[in-house]
């Protein structure tokens, strides 16, 4: 491949407002953008131009190939949906071409490949021809030798019977002269030598030669995002790449995966739709690591404020179903409890007490309300 080239810089000018642009491109549900603010950074993609020479029996074929190559890929498109200006390469620092460069040489082989594949297909059929005249040739030839051989085979025959001498040793000095001519081995070597000559002839020569070399700079966005989701505050560097109309830095803390609409949660993780979570409870937003319990008795997911472990059997429940003995201060839930038949109110079972009035168990305190009275009864009567 033959490098003689020339490079140029190109600058594409992408007439957009950055900041209504990003605002199209992401989203933030359940949180108040406040500010956001932008730079520039230059980007960078490459147009190597190939021409190619196609080379065989004595013809030649050219074919120029442009070809793209972005982010270490090669491209198809062109330049003309964008408005390009000639950029300055004395103040633009261009990144090493070295790796696209390779990139455009792996592409280009792809690309001739069909017209090398075509011509090949050629010269392989017209080879053959060539060979198939060669080896006709070469039996006409030989096919000519054997016939003076056979004919002077028969008239020495004939003068052997008339006893000719002479003849017969002219005949004889024929044959030894038409066989130094008809050397078969020499004649082997001299259709092997021309149809190795023919193959030679139809051998492809493809010269690529890189005539230049344009790198092609154009605006990456970056921005700074603060956002507001009341208590909680957070900033987001993103990235948007009008030329791959992609947006880069924002992601899901817990899957990873790259996200247009980002929810905070309550603890200020920052998640997408699948991995935000509601309190089923109080409404609040969490993250799937954050929002882990469930309520043992209705199954509602509850965050660790909206339930309480049960004293009796340690499971998690919402306060829904809890109740709070404020003599103990301990919680438990309406599974452990047992509802008092005095009373009405669920208590905990283990410190009801068998009424003296009605032999029925009661709460403790009603049972304490009952000794009380039996015990003040009377006391105020004459």
């Amino acid at each position: 491949m033959k490098n003689d080239q020339e490079s140029n810089l190109l600058k594409i000018d992408f007439n957009i407002k950055p900041i209504e642009e990003i605002k199209k491109k992401i989203s933030f549900p359940n949180s108040t953008i406040r500010k956001i603010t932008f730079r520039e950074k230059p980007g960078f993609f490459y147009r190597f131009t190939f021409n190619t020479t196609f080379e065989y029996l004595d013809k030649k074929e050219n074919l120029t190939n442009e070809i793209y190559v972005f982010n270490s890929k090669p491209i198809e498109g062109d330049l003309s949906e964008y408005l390009v200006l000639e950029g300055n390469k004395e103040k633009t620092q261009i990144p090493d071409t070295k790796h696209a460069y390779f990139v455009a040489k792996e592409e280009l082989k792809k690309r001739n490949q069909e017209k090398r594949n075509k011509i090949s297909k050629f010269l392989s059929f017209h080879l053959e021809k060539e060979k198939e005249k060669i080896e006709k040739d070469f039996r006409k030839e030989t096919k000519g030798f054997q016939k003076e051989l056979d004919e002077i085979s028969e008239r020495l025959m004939e003068f052997a019977r008339l006893r000719d001498v002479e003849k017969i040793q002219k005949e004889k000095e024929k044959i030894k002269s038409l066989r130094e001519k008809s050397n078969f081995s020499t004649l082997e070597k001299d259709k092997i030598r021309a149809i190795q000559l023919e193959s030679q002839k139809h051998l492809l020569n493809v010269e690529n030669k890189l005539s230049k070399t344009t790198a092609i700079t154009y605006p990456i966005y970056v921005f700074t995002i603060e956002v507001d989701a009341n208590p909680v505050k957070k900033s987001f560097t993103v990235e948007f790449d009008p030329l791959a109309k992609e947006v880069s830095g924002l992601n899901c803390e817990i899957c990873g995966n790259k996200v247009r609409e980002m929810f905070i949660d309550s603890n200020g993780h920052a998640t997408c739709k699948n991995c935000s979570l509601v309190c089923e409870s109080c409404g609040r937003r969490f993250c799937k690591k954050c929002l882990k319990n469930t309520c043992a008795i209705c199954s509602k997911r509850i965050c660790k404020d909206c339930g309480v472990r049960c004293f009796r059997c340690s499971k998690f429940v919402c306060k829904s179903h809890a109740r709070l003995d404020v003599v103990t201060g301990r919680y438990y839930c309406l599974n452990c409890l047992k509802r008092c038949e005095r009373c009405g109110e669920m208590k905990d079972p283990f410190t009801f007490k068998v009424s003296k009035k009605t032999n029925a168990e009661i709460c403790e305190t009603c049972y304490r309300k009952e000794m009380q009275g039996k015990v003040l009864e009377g006391v105020f009567e004459n």
